[in-house]
């Protein structure tokens, strides 16, 4: 007989997944007033600039946060010291305020001009060192997110298709729910913490869809072999009998993988970090799932079935 009755809590852990899920979409909407802005998908000012050697991260970044200016610094190519700034569209009002401070009699100039202007008078550098300067339309940010729509749609339709070619429509349809379940949660995390959503986001997102059903794949198959010629035994006994059985390979799987990804913290560049911690949470929330959503859903669905039959 199975340590644990998973299945017992099914209730408790469905209830609990769904209050933390509203919990972090009412503080991102509530309190934030919706997820963070991101010049990927909101709009704003890019500049690729060329530094000379001794100047950095830390000048550009201490530059505009004294200005009050929020601007993400990525380091493009670290021999020629490059650097590329987004700025969002937010604080374009900040550089409208900074740049007639310091040349109060130019009116003509563009909001990229000026922001130009002010980085070249900051940082003592020949014009021809802003390799580039455009401002990103909202437009982008629209596409982005109906392609990332798209793409996160098409992978569970797959998913949904595959599984039940494989297995049966019941783990098929609960692990569609589990990981529309993964998604959710660690996008509500995602708005509680204002991580900036980003093309690499969706690239974590996507990773997560594969990493969660490759576990629930486990854990379905091994359902699937202790149910086969056990009829006196119930789904709940045979799924609690599964998950104890698989337990062991899903922990390890998670805990192998987070420490490559806790890599990335430790030794990566602060590129990668929001990537990362988006990773971390959804391998800890898809292994959860794994053990308390997927499989408890199969069950409540087996169950309605027979008692509709």
């Amino acid at each position: 007989m199975p340590r644990f009755p998973y299945t017992k809590y099914k209730a408790f852990t469905l209830s609990f997944s769904l209050f933390l899920i509203l919990a972090g979409y009412v503080k991102t909407f509530a309190v934030h007033g919706g997820f963070a802005n991101s010049l990927d998908f909101n709009g704003g000012l890019r500049l690729v600039i060329e530094l000379p050697i001794g100047k950095g991260r830390p000048e550009i970044e201490t530059f505009f946060l004294e200005n009050k200016i929020e601007a993400v610094t990525l380091l493009l190519e670290k021999q020629k010291n490059i650097y590329q700034v987004d700025i969002g569209l937010g604080s374009i009002p900040k550089i409208e305020e900074l740049f007639n401070s310091k040349s109060p009699g130019d009116k003509g100039a563009s909001t990229i001009d000026r922001l130009v202007t002010l980085v070249v008078q900051q940082f003592q550098i020949p014009r021809e060192k802003v390799l580039s300067a455009d401002q990103v339309g909202a437009v982008v940010g629209g596409e982005l997110t109906e392609t990332g729509i798209t793409l996160l749609i098409s992978t569970l339709l797959i998913i949904l298709g595959y599984l039940s070619y494989r297995s049966a429509f019941k783990f098929a349809l609960a692990s569609a729910i589990a990981l529309v379940h993964d998604i959710l949660f660690t996008l509500a995390m995602i708005g509680f913490f204002q991580i900036k959503p980003s093309v690499p986001i969706i690239a974590a997102l996507l990773t997560l869809l594969g990493y969660s059903i490759n576990d629930k794949i486990v854990v379905f198959d091994r359902i699937r072999e202790n149910a086969h010629g056990k009829d006196n035994l119930s789904l709940s006994n045979i799924i609690n009998i599964s998950i104890s059985q698989t337990l062991g390979r899903t922990i390890n799987t998670s805990i192998t993988t987070l420490i490559s990804i806790i890599a990335i913290v430790i030794g990566g560049a602060i590129e990668l970090y929001d990537f990362a911690y988006v990773l971390i949470f959804g391998v800890v929330v898809g292994t959860y799932s794994s053990i308390f959503i997927a499989a408890p859903i199969a069950l409540i669905y087996d169950d309605w079935r027979r008692k509709s039959a």
